[in-house]
């Protein structure tokens, strides 16, 4: 593969960014602007110091005043564990976008780089036609903290409300202070004031950006805590930017908006007092967006999380490893058992290769030895070698083929009034034999974390090209190997259920693209269910039930406990489906054989409340 770097190479960067993860600071950013062969190129990786798993936003502004062209963003990074319990090695990380730029161009873009490790150190560089043109600083941070202590993301512009917070401690471990950082790299640039939130040794660090330099892109916001802005602040954003914070809240996380209504940001939300006077809340399908006052953030951040972690719904709330079972894996490196798969099957291959020895060595010797034909070793050695060879295929082939197996659990909320849906999906993926040529492949909005095979991220070299998708070609799919992850997605859909009143019955039409197995309704105090199953397309009239019905379960269905206090206490005027697939997700690979998955949505007909 002509991107990859040679071996001697590799090797030295690698060594370089070791050493930069073993001694750097908490956040070591670049921002930088720089002009090289008829291109002009502004790049901002200053970032969270302390992220959780998720993704660092790389953001680049390129200008081209040469002719048209092609030309490569390539991240090189390694990733870093540490700890007594944690298995020793790094992992690399090669990261490629392609741009296609004709001449004036002026292209803004955020590429969105897989963080899981304790510390993560990568370094950019710009290439044409194969050739390095230009190379950008190391910038290394810490990447698997734990969700509360993931930094804070205020956003300012001079003499609003979030840009007079007094610097002073708030709580015990965030409090603002430090030099403010500029410019960091090589090259022409002007310093660009910034005012990092720093905390002190072993404490939270949270930062402070202006609206010009937030990612068009919401991956990067999966590894912060949450989002602090005002009214100054939204009007200055970009509607690219605007999106992205809206899509990252509605996947799951925590936007504050200080002094302003919240109905500026969500017109349709249904705003509820919060737990303080001074503060209201609107549900955005996962997340939470809080109407704040400025006195409020000023006597402290710290008091302003705490107070919101009862509203969280940490099942599905961001970080990602907010959730209980982050990071769980049941036996032998797969997440979710997939039934009839419990890994390479290491008793039977080792009786073949034992029968192999036996027979290719010495008893194959001893029945040449008395003919008195040892010449023939020569000929009966490739032969008995190719005969195992097709054994131990033809063995494979037979019990699990070349197709890739693989078990979901998948929860999504639908609001069929904005036309919205958000789905967090735990997925364990299975390739017997080959692999699908193209790895595995997901949207470029669409949020993956690989927690590997014991739960705590990836430690093999991993290769993902961003320019059309994202396409892991290396490291998170292996044959004959367990591929966990987990995902957020957030679309918008047409999917719905259509529940018609008439002689006082309801009646419900399947819209949700797959064939449903259960189905609870609430109208208020009313419940109605489906304890058959319904096909898509399908219309069919609903019982009638009490109260206090919760949602009939299919026999076997791996539900995860985070889940039942849901369906215990379902929102009056949604319903809960369990789906036999799930239309939402994205699997990564075609053609996908299920086995034991679990797909629910919880739908709300006339909107979120």
């Amino acid at each position: 593969m002509n991107r990859r770097l040679t071996y001697r190479s590799a090797r030295a960067i690698c060594a370089l960014a070791i050493a930069a993860c073993a001694v750097a600071a908490p956040a070591a950013g670049e921002y930088q602007t720089v002009d090289f062969r008829l291109l002009n190129v502004t790049i901002d990786t200053d970032w969270a110091p302390r992220a959780s798993p998720g993704y660092f936003p790389a953001r680049f502004e390129i200008t081209n005043t040469g002719d048209a062209r092609i030309i490569e963003i390539v991240g090189q990074g390694v990733r870093g564990y540490r700890g007594p319990r944690m298995p020793a090695g790094n992992g690399a990380t090669y990261i490629t976008q392609t741009v296609r730029l004709a001449m004036g161009d002026h292209v803004r873009l955020t590429i969105p780089v897989p963080i899981y490790a304790d510390t993560e150190s990568v370094r950019f560089e710009i290439r044409e036609r194969n050739r390095p043109t230009h190379f950008f600083n190391f910038n290394a941070f810490q990447s698997r903290v734990g969700a509360k202590d993931a930094s804070l993301l205020v956003v300012a512009v001079p003499g609003s409300p979030t840009s007079t917070i007094p610097p002073r401690a708030i709580g015990t471990a965030r409090f603002f202070g430090g030099p403010a950082r500029g410019v960091i790299g090589r090259g022409a640039a002007t310093p660009v004031p910034s005012v990092p939130l720093r905390a002190g040794a072993g404490g939270t660090a949270d930062f402070q950006l202006e609206p010009a330099r937030l990612p068009t892109n919401w991956l990067g916001y999966t590894s912060l805590r949450g989002v602090v802005l005002g009214p100054p602040e939204w009007q200055e954003l970009t509607q690219a930017q605007k999106s992205a914070l809206l899509t990252w809240t509605a996947a799951g996380g925590d936007l504050f908006f200080v002094d302003g209504d919240v109905r500026t940001l969500l017109p349709s939300a249904v705003v509820y007092p919060a737990n303080a006077a001074d503060r209201m809340m609107a549900r955005h399908l996962f997340g939470r967006v809080y109407g704040v006052t400025s006195a409020s953030v000023a006597t402290g951040l710290t008091d302003l999380l705490t107070a919101t972690e009862g509203n969280r719904d940490m099942a599905v709330a961001l970080p990602a490893n907010s959730a209980p079972d982050w990071g769980l894996i049941e036996r032998r490196g797969f997440r979710l058992r997939i039934p009839g798969i419990d890994g390479v099957p290491t008793r039977v291959y080792l009786g073949i290769l034992l029968l192999f020895s036996l027979v290719i060595g010495p008893l194959n010797y001893w029945i040449l030895w008395r003919r008195k034909q040892q010449v023939l070793m020569v000929i009966t050695v490739p032969v008995i070698s190719a005969v195992f060879i097709l054994l131990l295929g033809g063995y494979a082939i037979a019990g699990e083929g070349f197709r890739v197996q693989g078990r979901a659990v998948t929860f999504t909320m639908l609001d069929q009034a904005t036309k919205q849906a958000a789905t967090r999906a735990t997925a364990t993926l299975y390739a017997a034999g080959l692999l699908p040529s193209d790895g595995v492949t997901f949207g470029r909005d669409v949020a993956v974390w690989a927690v590997g095979a014991d739960g705590i991220g990836v430690r093999d070299r991993m290769e993902v090209d961003l320019t059309d998708a994202q396409q892991f070609s290396d490291g998170v799919l292996q044959a004959r190997s367990p591929t966990n992850f987990d995902q957020a997605v957030v679309r918008s859909a047409r999917e719905r259920l259509t529940f018609d009143h008439a002689n006082g019955a309801v009646s419900v039409t399947n819209g949700l693209e797959a064939n449903m197995l259960r189905l609870v309704y609430r109208d208020g105090d009313v419940v109605y269910r489906l304890d058959t199953p319904l096909a898509a397309g399908a219309k069919q009239v609903m019982t009638r039930t009490a109260a206090t019905a919760s949602l009939p379960l299919p026999e076997g269905l791996p539900i995860p406990g985070k889940f039942f206090g849901l369906f215990q206490n379902q929102p009056s005027g949604s319903y809960l489906a369990v789906l036999d697939r799930s239309p939402f997700w994205e699997p990564g690979v075609p053609h996908l054989t299920e086995l034991g998955s679990a797909h629910i949505v919880l739908g709300w007909p006339e909107g979120q409340q």
